[in-house]
């Protein structure tokens, strides 16, 4: 016993100086997990600030590009209205142009002999209107207009000529009236061709305002995507983070548990093989058949438990293990190992498993002096009740009557024996309750061929308890069978 108990004592130190090698490990990967867990955290909140940082310059510049729409806004509503005066006062300085330079010429070609000729005049103003209505719709229609302009400005230069020449030629015009008339002449389709021209311009060419708007709205759009591809880096690095940081964890965990494993198969191999070096000390024989078992087995077909209860078999009862081997030989695959062992035991010893000769002899002698311990000093009524007790302390029997083991030592008696049969046989007492079944019914043959075999086996052993003991019947059964195989064995 004290070399087991130095035993688990070196084990138990064992385990707590790995636990205490394997602790630092451990206290350091939960160190840099707690670590690796603050910085992350620390990260998130920064980017938390710069996502609401964004997010104001964000509402800044749409505040501002807000301001400067309602501004443009503004502007174009201003910049319609004053085109529309422009537009209203070209219209009414040509009308007063033509109502300036159409008089000069009727009165250049006035005649009273010839009234006709004041159709000149009218005719080229007309011409020069027309010529200029039609360079609008050019313009208007976006088509070549300076065929209609130069057919505009060709009649407006031939009205002009005559009212310059008129004033020249009748001094009671006077030449400054005649340029006034030639003037008017070409000021009219002239601003009216420069006006329309102009907003042609302002429809096809964007202004500077417009310009810079444009511009300000793409630098606007390259900043955000700018801030979209910036924050996509930082997103993917912060990714990039967690993952090698939950690798580095999960490493760690690994590496922790991989050691606790191997400190804990170290330790597991450490009891095995002291268990191993007791086994062979203590149990050289068990341990030769231990290790015959292993290497006639296939690797992993036996558990080492299994592998030694068949060794401690092997040579606790050598005749029933050899037995077992053949059956199992010989047995189908899908015998049971426990019915193979259980039919070799009785094959070799004639007995339910776990029973022998020797133990059911010691067994029935115990009995045997009981009982007559019991005959010596008991009644009728008394034993009965002491027969149920022993039925239930030494398993089936009965009230039978059992004479003392041959050849077996009896205790003396310290007063006069009654007789055994009359103890047993109940029946023939005249004060006894009635006969009972187990002591009228039929002797069976297979009992009897039972009972001839185990006094063939064990002659000094066979007795009343031996023969109750192997049929599982009641003492008095019991008896009846062995008086029945002693005469029988008698006449022979």
């Amino acid at each position: 016993m004290s070399i087991d108990h130095r035993s688990w004592e070196e084990r138990d130190a064992d385990l707590r100086r790995r636990e205490a090698l394997d602790a630092p490990k451990i206290a350091a990967a939960q160190a840099r997990a707690a670590e690796i867990e603050r910085d992350a955290r620390k990260a998130a909140e920064i980017d938390d600030e710069e996502r609401a940082q964004r997010l104001a310059e964000k509402t800044k510049a749409e505040a501002a590009a807000l301001a400067e729409d309602q501004a443009e806004n503004r502007r174009k509503v201003e910049a319609k209205k004053l085109d529309r005066h422009a537009a209203s006062g070209v219209q009414k300085f040509a009308a007063l142009c033509f109502l300036v330079a159409l008089p000069l010429q009727l009165r250049a070609f006035w005649d009273p002999d010839r009234p006709w000729n004041a159709a000149v005049p009218i005719m080229l103003e007309v011409a020069a209107w027309a010529a200029m209505r039609l360079a609008h719709a050019a313009i208007v229609n976006r088509r070549v207009a300076w065929p209609y302009l130069t057919l505009t400005f060709f009649f407006a230069s031939v009205a002009a000529g005559i009212n310059i020449a008129d004033g020249f030629l009748h001094p009671d015009i006077g030449a400054v009236f005649g340029l006034a008339g030639g003037f008017a002449s070409l000021a009219g389709p002239g601003l009216w061709a420069v006006h329309q021209f102009g907003a042609r311009a302002k429809e096809t060419k964007a202004t500077r305002a417009e310009r810079k708007l444009a511009e300000q709205q793409a630098k606007q759009a390259a900043a955000e995507l700018e801030a979209v591809r910036v924050q996509a880096e930082a997103d993917l690095a912060a990714k990039k983070l967690d993952a090698e940081t939950r690798l580095k964890i999960e490493a760690d965990k690994r590496a922790a548990h991989e050691a606790k494993v191997a400190a804990d198969k170290a330790a597991a191999d450490a009891v095995l093989a002291a268990q191993d070096e007791q086994r062979k000390t203590l149990y050289p024989g068990a341990w030769e058949q231990y290790e015959l078992i292993l290497a006639a087995s296939p690797p992993g077909s036996i558990s080492r438990d299994r592998a030694w209860d068949e060794a401690r078999r092997a040579v606790a009862h050598p005749d029933v293990w050899s037995r077992y081997q053949i059956l199992s030989l010989n047995a189908p695959a899908n015998t049971k190992d426990s019915d193979l062992w259980a039919e070799a035991w009785v094959s070799e010893k004639g007995l339910p498993l776990g029973h022998t000769i020797e133990g059911l002899a010691t067994k029935l002698a115990a009995r045997e002096y009981v009982d007559q311990t019991l005959a010596e000093h008991l009644g009728a009524a008394e034993h009965l009740a002491v027969e149920e007790l022993l039925a239930d302390i030494f398993g089936p029997g009965g009230e039978g009557g059992a004479s003392p083991a041959k050849g077996r030592p009896k205790k003396p008696s310290s007063g006069p024996a009654q007789d055994p049969g009359g103890l047993g046989g109940i029946e023939k007492d005249p004060n006894s309750t009635p006969a009972r079944k187990d002591l009228t019914e039929p002797l069976s043959e297979t009992d009897l061929k039972a009972a001839r075999a185990l006094r063939a086996a064990d002659p000094d052993g066979f007795s009343t308890p031996a023969v109750a003991e192997l049929l599982g019947r009641s003492r008095g059964y019991a008896k009846r069978i062995r008086d029945a195989v002693n005469d029988t064995e008698g006449e022979q």
